[in-house]
C-alpha cells in the first residue's frame, strides 16, 4: 500500500465524504459547506485541498472513475466467456443499485444529466470516463469474437441503455427497469 502524506490523506477525507453528499444531493444541491460539514473540517480548509467546487467535483469524477475503471477491469477482465463478462458486469451494477435502495443512481451519470452543460470542464471529463468504459465493454466483446464495427455499436448501446436503465430505476425506486435491461443482454450479445 501507498503511503499518504497526511495531506493528501486530509484530501481524500473530504473528496470521500464530500462524495457521498454529492452522490445523494447531485452538484447544484451540494454546497461547499455541506462538503465541509461532511468532513468535519472548517469551510477554509476546502480551498487549501480544493480550488473551487467545481474543482472538486472533477477530482470527485476522477475518484469515482478509477473505483468503476477497477470494477470493469475484475470483472471484464476474467477468463470466463465475453458474454458471461459483460452480463455479469451489469449484474454487478444491479445489485449496486439495490444496495442503495435506487436512491443514488449512477454518480457519473448523474453529473452527466445535471452539469454537461453547465460546465464545459465537466462535460468533457465525464466523456472521456465514460468513452473509457465504453471502450473496456467493446473490447470483451471483440474477445468474444465480435467483429470491432459490431462490438462498439453494442458497447455503446449497452452502456447508454444501462445508464437510461439506472435513471429509471432511481425516478421509480424500483428495480424493474433494471431487470428488463438485464432481460434484453443476451439478445444484444447474440452475434
Amino acid at each position: 500500500m501507498i503511503d499518504m502524506s497526511k495531506r493528501e490523506a486530509k484530501k481524500l477525507e473530504i473528496l470521500l465524504s464530500g462524495l457521498d453528499v454529492m452522490k445523494r444531493k447531485g452538484y447544484n444541491g451540494t454546497s461547499v459547506k455541506d462538503i465541509v460539514d461532511a468532513a468535519g473540517v472548517p469551510k477554509g480548509s476546502f480551498y487549501n485541498y480544493f480550488e473551487s467546487k467545481e474543482g472538486f467535483a472533477l477530482d470527485a469524477i476522477d475518484y469515482a472513475a478509477e473505483k468503476n475503471f477497477e470494477s470493469c477491469d475484475s470483472v471484464l477482465r476474467s477468463q470466463k466467456p465475453a458474454d458471461e463478462r459483460v452480463t455479469a458486469f451489469f449484474a454487478n451494477g444491479v445489485l449496486k443499485a439495490c444496495e442503495c435502495d435506487f436512491k443514488v443512481g449512477c454518480f457519473l451519470g448523474n453529473m452527466c444529466q445535471e452539469m454537461a452543460d453547465s460546465s464545459d470542464l465537466i462535460r468533457v471529463r465525464l466523456k472521456r470516463v465514460l468513452d473509457r468504459q465504453t471502450e473496456m465493454i467493446k473490447t470483451a466483446l471483440m474477445e468474444g469474437g465480435m467483429v470491432e464495427s459490431d462490438a462498439a455499436v453494442r458497447a455503446e448501446f449497452l452502456f447508454n441503455s444501462w445508464e437510461g436503465a439506472l435513471m429509471r430505476a432511481k425516478s421509480s425506486q424500483s428495480r424493474a427497469p433494471l431487470d428488463a435491461f438485464m432481460a434484453v443482454i443476451p439478445s444484444i450479445l447474440a452475434h
